[in-house]
């Protein structure tokens, strides 16, 4: 009887692990991408024969239930899901069941088996995408909350500093492939004290659907496309490995990425945009510590 309650509690954290590692591969190919693409299924291959368009419906249906749960397990940013926050906010809740009913949708003929595929594309920046429903949401007045719907939205938004001469790049460039970077809505850019530096929140209101300012990519090639070197600020940065969506700027840079920041807030339809490079094969030790680093004085003690 006890081996076979180890068996399966073996069998189920493989199964846990297994679905953590999907979930991470999915939201993965969602940043990289820019949309979230879900299909759903619909048809009556064992039973009775139904009507085409009452099988594209179930397909619908189908596939909106699973971007709804994908969305849920998305990062919002450091240490965030969507599932954590929705609760603070119905404006919310509204916004993301809108933005699915209108996603594009994709309808295709019944297969062999008597199958019928619905394919839903869900972008994350423009009028109609995650980023926008966060925003919209976040403007609507909540009763008992008195700060901003995220806290660090709150933060210097908007606010310009003139005495910060122009960037003379379009594009900043992070190397973060050497860490185990995870992918969000809204990364955050702090200097080596902490002090938070740049989010995308602080993009005057009018523009934020404009277009995405912080994208990512799996390679430098890809990252620098299109501009010459002197167009190209490639960071000097780092990660804290408890705070995997945050990235650190170091003080060699950090002159010049505030100027860049601040162009995008103060023009933020000029081309500006924050290019994160990393590896999304990266696996993390989810529930693992490292080993305590054993300094020689304390073994030439023994």
């Amino acid at each position: 009887m006890k081996f076979s309650s180890k068996i399966l509690l073996i069998l189920l954290s493989v199964l846990f692990t297994h679905s953590l590692f999907a979930d991470n591969l999915q939201n993965h190919k969602v940043f990289l991408n820019q949309k979230l693409e879900v299909f759903g299924l619909g048809g009556t291959p064992w039973e009775e024969e139904s009507s085409y368009e009452a099988e594209r419906g179930r397909a619908w249906m189908d596939a909106m239930h699973h971007a709804y749960e994908q969305i849920l397990s998305l990062t919002v940013m450091d240490g965030k899901e969507v599932r954590h926050i929705l609760h603070t906010n119905k404006a919310l809740k509204e916004r993301l069941g809108m933005i699915i009913m209108a996603a594009p949708k994709t309808f295709y003929q019944k297969d062999v088996s008597g199958l019928v595929r619905c394919k839903l594309e869900i972008p994350i920046s423009g009028k109609l995408s995650l980023r926008s429903a966060f925003y919209l949401a976040a403007l609507r007045p909540q009763p008992m909350q008195p700060t901003g719907f995220l806290a660090s939205w709150s933060a210097n938004v908007g606010k310009v500093d003139e005495s910060l001469e122009p960037s003379s790049y379009k594009r900043v460039v992070i190397d973060a492939r050497k860490y185990d970077f995870i992918p969000a809505l809204f990364p955050r850019f702090f200097d080596e004290r902490g002090a938070l530096l740049f989010q995308e929140a602080m993009v005057p209101q009018a523009e934020r659907f404009s277009r995405p300012v912080v994208s990512f990519c799996t390679n430098m090639i890809t990252a620098r496309e299109n501009l010459n070197e002197k167009e190209v600020l490639t960071l000097s940065s780092t990660m804290h490995e408890l705070h995997k969506s945050d990235i650190i700027v170091k003080n060699d840079d950090l002159k010049e990425f505030k100027q860049f920041c601040n162009d995008i807030i103060r023009t933020p339809l000029k081309q500006r945009e924050i290019m994160i490079v990393y590896n999304p094969e990266e696996k993390i030790d989810i529930g693992k510590m490292k080993k305590q680093e054993v300094s020689e004085s304390s073994t030439n003690k023994k």
